[in-house]
């Protein structure tokens, strides 16, 4: 578990393509990352209730999944619909070229969609990246394989970590009146942005679907935490 640790510390420095390794490798992985997922967790909402004590941030009032869906609802959504259509969107593009560039290109017109109004303007951002996407996509191919991978390659640690911090913000959507002009985002949305770097370190080294049974995983235990400490 220590070299797990480890190796996922030394990833970060640098975040790379990995090669899979075995299934022995996968489980030290799965169980080291998340008991730190869990932990760091656990740091970050005691600092939030230590904040909220003393009035240094105000609270937000969060989605309540059990009281909209019940038990059974809640645990079908955050344990099969969340994991499946969030580690597609977020993850699967992390090893291949192609969907990054589309992924990078929508995303960014996302964060700028959310904050306009106007359903005609929204959709001529969305379709001005999906074309740019092409384009550039077009380019690199004129350009040569190698050259693309070259690109990929230098670009790579700035996906990663991109691709962790969206994660992040999208789940500002899961507080009431919650945006990033409230500096305190920050510690409503670090559990989820920390979990992206264990979600994609899992989805590079041993695949996409232990990225998305991973994500299960933890939100399995957050739901049972949220019923055992409502």
């Amino acid at each position: 578990m220590k070299k797990s640790l480890l190796l996922f510390y030394q990833f970060l420095k640098k975040p790379s393509f990995l090669k899979k390794k075995d299934k022995e490798v996968l489980v030290k992985d799965f169980a080291a990352l998340f008991l730190l997922d869990l932990f760091f967790s656990v740091l970050i909402v005691g600092l939030f209730y230590i904040l909220l004590h003393f009035k240094i941030i105000r609270e937000h009032e969060s989605a309540d999944l059990l009281k909209e869906y019940g038990i059974l609802g809640t645990l079908i959504i955050a344990c099969f619909f969340a994991p499946i259509l969030e580690e597609i969107f977020f993850r699967w593009h992390l090893r291949d070229l192609h969907g990054s560039i589309y992924f990078t290109f929508l995303s960014v017109s996302g964060l700028i969609v959310s904050q306009i109004n106007g359903s005609l303007l929204q959709f001529s951002i969305v379709l001005a990246a999906l074309i740019s996407a092409a384009f550039t996509i077009s380019f690199l191919k004129k350009k040569g394989k190698f050259y693309s991978v070259r690109i990929w390659r230098k670009s790579y640690p700035f996906l990663f970590y991109y691709t962790a911090i969206i994660f992040g913000l999208i789940h500002l959507s899961n507080f009431k009146d919650l945006t990033i002009t409230d500096p305190t985002f920050l510690i409503y949305i670090a559990s989820q942005t920390f979990g992206g770097l264990s979600l994609g370190y899992i989805r590079i080294k041993h695949g996409l679907v232990y990225s998305i049974l991973f994500h299960a995983c933890f939100n399995l235990a957050a739901v049972s935490l949220s019923i055992l400490f409502p």
